[in-house]
């Protein structure tokens, strides 16, 4: 009996939380600005994954940091037509991304295009390769 109370009681509980996302997919942008989380993130990522040093990598940190100043003011200004938003959003990351070049060697930027022409759709490594993805719901 005691068993029974205690699922009918760990049910009723969880009928009350909200329901949450699937797996993988968020409602809003990350923490800390686009495409990676906190500015502190992105660079910490691309000084491990490019070799940047400790110079290049607090130059990276300033751009970012500026850019999602500049993204999370677009976020906050709910006047602004959604589309004219997410164009607005494009150009401060193209920019981010031109500045970032500018403190690379070659070898170095040609990785970075590598690392920004990644899929950002399913976790690190987004899609699968073979664009595969989850059956379809099946129809009623």
């Amino acid at each position: 009996m005691v068993l029974c109370v205690s699922a009918w009681m760990a049910g009723a509980l969880r009928a009350q939380d909200p329901p949450q996302p699937p797996q993988g997919q968020m409602q809003g942008p990350p923490p800390g600005g686009m495409r990676g989380g906190s500015p502190e993130r992105r660079a910490a990522m691309l000084q491990k994954q490019l070799g940047l040093t400790d110079d290049v990598t607090a130059q990276v940190k300033t751009i970012f940091t500026a850019g999602t100043a500049k993204m999370e003011a677009l976020r906050a200004d709910t006047s602004m037509d959604p589309d004219a938003r997410r164009t607005q959003m494009m150009a401060i990351h193209t920019d981010e991304v031109a500045k970032v070049k500018t403190l690379l060697t070659p070898d170095q930027q040609t990785k970075y295009a590598e690392i920004e022409a990644r899929p950002r759709g399913r976790g690190p490594g987004g899609p699968p390769p073979d664009g595969a993805g989850p059956p379809p719901p099946p129809q009623q």
